[in-house]
């Protein structure tokens, strides 16, 4: 396979998930100028070695995924290899009410038909989305009947085997009224290098519904991924979304969450590490439609060496909801010189009754809180460590599952 991403010639094939909708995103594709740094989203990103990389696809049939598995967690296993549904390393115990399926097997249905690409189009204008949207590979469908409980976690491993990769994954999740579930995302690499993952997913929270989502990137630290998230809420549900950026060398996530329904809750928490030349990149959108609702943001981040750090988060408070409580918080420590951190949180209020927040924060860790811990005969690498501990804790005990939790410790 050619080039893929230079002069905006695509080599890829077309998605078969909907003809018409493929079609119309690569008309999009053509009118769309690709990110630089005087487009506002994408300021702070350099996006010129992605441009110039030759990359290909490629799948596999066998791997050891045991690595990538969360110790002593009881789950429904989906795996992705380089972008491909893996129905061989996958495996799910059936349970009445969910249903766990390949994308494209689903595509003929009225679930998907009504459901599909109804919230990404809304962002259509990112180039992004439209690649996604016209080029998807494959995926996993996700859906969970009326008033289900689904106890086990529903764990979904992306891994890259390969060298200068490009995947673009699709995913489609369906939570009715009533129900609850967990997920947890994970982004893995082998050993190889220099992979491009561009991921897309659609998550509809019904009435009265309950999700919660754990997304763990931990690639190579030579590869780039983008990460979209499009939430959708109706009234009396809750979603979270925890995100843990433990490695690569570019990632960006988007997660934008509509909420349009009364009486929602809507959760986002982050925690990110930078090291070396890391570009760490975290863009949220909320847009509160409707009455009596609450939304919190905290993100925290962590940056050494010549990473850098983005955190861009956006509430927007429309005209017809009253009584919405949003907050937004971004902490940041920087423990070298050479590393950067850039913080926008943003608020946008049309309505009158609203209790809304924001605040940021970036410095460097007390020297007299480690000197004090050094006078009891701690080292100072350990007192550092003690320090992270602590300022990661508020994130880290957003996680439900504590086997869960302390696997991304051990990751860290």
């Amino acid at each position: 396979m050619s080039t893929i991403l230079k002069e905006k010639k695509f080599d890829l094939a077309v998605s078969t998930l909907n003809d018409e909708i493929s079609k119309s995103a690569l008309a999009e594709i053509s009118n769309l100028e690709f990110p630089t740094r005087r487009t506002e989203n994408w300021r702070y990103v350099k996006l010129g070695k992605l441009l110039k990389q030759d990359l290909k696809t490629d799948n596999v049939a066998d791997l050891d995924i045991s690595d990538f598995l969360i110790p002593e967690l009881n789950t429904h296993v989906i795996v992705l290899v380089n972008g491909h549904y893996n129905e061989t390393l996958s495996s799910s115990t059936p349970s009445a009410g969910l249903l766990i399926d390949r994308l494209e097997n689903q595509k003929d249905t009225d679930l998907f038909t009504s459901h599909y690409n109804t919230l990404s189009e809304k962002h259509s204008e990112e180039i992004f989305t439209s690649i996604n949207t016209a080029y998807n590979q494959d995926g996993v469908f996700i859906h969970i009947d009326k008033n289900k409980h689904i106890e086990k976690p529903i764990f979904i491993i992306n891994i890259n085997t390969s060298s200068n990769l490009i995947t673009n994954t699709r995913n489609l999740i369906v939570i009715d009224k009533g129900a609850k579930a967990s997920i947890i995302q994970g982004y893995y690499t082998t050993s190889e290098k220099g992979n491009f993952n561009n991921s897309l997913t659609e998550v509809f929270v019904k009435q009265n519904a309950n999700l919660s989502i754990d997304k763990i990137q931990d690639i190579d630290a030579t590869d780039k991924h983008i990460c979209t998230e499009e939430i959708h809420q109706e009234k009396d549900s809750n979603f979270k979304i925890n995100t843990f950026i433990l490695n690569g060398e570019l990632i960006r996530n988007n997660v934008n969450i509509s909420v349009d329904g009364t009486n929602c809750h809507s959760e986002m928490n982050g925690l990110f590490i930078g090291r070396d030349s890391q570009f760490i990149d975290n863009h949220t959108r909320v847009d509160h439609l409707k009455s009596h609702c609450i939304s919190s943001e905290l993100y925290k981040g962590i940056l050494k060496d010549k990473s850098t750090g983005v955190f861009n988060g956006k509430v927007i408070v429309h005209q017809d909801a009253q009584v919405i409580e949003a907050y937004q918080q971004n902490n940041n420590v920087i423990l070298s010189d050479s590393a950067t951190m850039n913080t926008k949180p943003e608020l946008e209020i049309f309505a009158d009754d609203v209790k809304c927040s924001h605040g940021a924060t970036t410095g460097q860790f007390d020297e007299e809180a480690i000197f004090y811990l050094q006078a009891r005969g701690i080292s100072k690498v350990r007192a550092k460590e003690m320090l992270i501990g602590a300022f990661s804790e508020d994130v880290l005990a957003k996680i439900n599952n504590q086997n869960v939790r302390n696997f991304i410790e051990s990751r860290i």
